[in-house]
C-alpha cells in the first residue's frame, strides 16, 4: 500500500465504518485476553487504526514498560500521538522500513509483536513478516489476526450462489485495498514459510451476514446475541469471522 493509498484507506475507514466499529470492539476483546494471558512488558504493534488497543489495555488496568506503534498512516499515527498514553512511542513508517527505529526505541528484548488486521492488506506478506522476524528474539511471541475466508457468512454466500469461491474478493475487500483472504491452513503456511512455528491458533465472532447487513440488524439483536456470536467464534474458529495465529521463531516452541 502506497502512502497515497494509506491516506485514502484512513479517510475511507474513518468515514465508512458501520459494523466495523462492533468488530473492532470484539477484536480488541480477543487481543486484551491474549495480552493478559502472556503479560508482555515490551510490545510492538504493527498498525494501530483509530481505536487504540493500548488505550483499551490501559483502561483495563494493564501496564507495560513500553508500547511501540509502527503506523504508516499519518492520520492514525497522529491519533496515537495525541492520546498521550504512558510509555507509548509511535513510528510513522511502514514496518518493512522501521526495524532500525524500533530497535532504537526498545531498551530490552521485545516480548510480543501484534499484527492485527494487517497481513491481508499488504502487497507482500513475506516482506512484512521478514521485518517482524528481524525484531523478534527466540522468546518473542507474534500475534497475527485476519478475516477468515471460510467464515460462516462467506460459506453461506457460496451456498446461496452469490459467490463461486469463499476466497472471492468482496466489494468491501476492494474498497479497503485488501489483497487476499486467508483461512487457518493458509495463514499457518504463510507464517511457517517465513520461518515461524505456530504455537496457538483460534478465532472469534461468527458473523452470519455481511458488514452492511449486520449494521442493520445489530441494534435489533442486541448485545447478548453479539456476545454469544463472539464466543461461538472462539469455540468454532473454522466458522469465525476472524482468525488468529500466534508464533515464535522456528527454533523455539512446538507447532500446533
Amino acid at each position: 500500500m502506497s502512502r497515497e493509498q494509506a491516506s485514502r484507506y484512513a479517510e475511507t475507514y474513518l468515514h465508512d465504518r458501520g459494523f466495523e466499529e462492533v468488530m473492532v470492539r470484539y477484536r480488541q476483546r480477543l487481543l486484551l485476553d491474549r495480552i493478559a494471558l502472556h503479560q508482555p512488558r515490551m510490545v510492538v504493534e504493527i498498525g494501530c487504526g483509530a481505536d487504540l488497543l493500548y488505550a483499551a489495555w490501559v483502561a483495563r488496568g494493564g501496564t507495560c514498560d513500553r508500547w511501540i506503534i509502527v503506523e504508516p498512516g499519518d492520520q492514525f499515527a497522529a491519533i496515537a500521538r495525541q492520546a498521550e498514553l504512558p510509555d507509548l512511542h509511535v513510528v510513522n513508517e511502514y514496518a518493512e522500513h522501521a526495524v532500525a527505529s524500533v530497535r532504537a526505541l526498545a531498551p530490552s528484548p521485545i516480548d510480543m509483536v501484534i499484527c492485527s488486521s494487517v497481513l491481508h492488506e499488504v502487497q507482500s506478506p513475506p516482506d512484512l513478516l521478514a521485518a517482524i522476524l528481524d525484531l523478534m528474539s527466540a522468546e518473542t511471541l507474534l500475534h497475527v489476526n485476519v478475516p477468515n475466508a471460510q467464515s460462516f457468512h462467506r460459506r453461506l454466500a457460496r451456498s446461496m450462489g452469490l459467490i463461486a469461491d469463499t476466497r472471492t474478493m468482496s466489494e468491501r475487500n476492494q474498497r479497503f485495498f485488501h489483497h487476499r483472504v486467508y483461512d487457518l491452513p493458509t495463514l499457518r503456511h504463510e507464517l511457517t514459510a517465513a520461518g515461524l512455528h505456530v504455537v496457538d491458533a483460534g478465532g472469534h465472532f461468527v458473523k452470519p451476514f455481511t458488514h452492511d447487513q449486520m449494521t442493520q440488524i445489530a441494534p435489533t439483536v442486541g448485545g447478548p446475541v453479539l456476545d454469544g456470536l463472539f464466543q461461538l467464534g472462539r469455540e468454532i474458529p473454522e466458522l469465525a469471522s476472524e482468525i488468529f495465529v500466534e508464533a515464535r521463531k522456528a527454533a523455539f516452541g512446538s507447532s500446533v
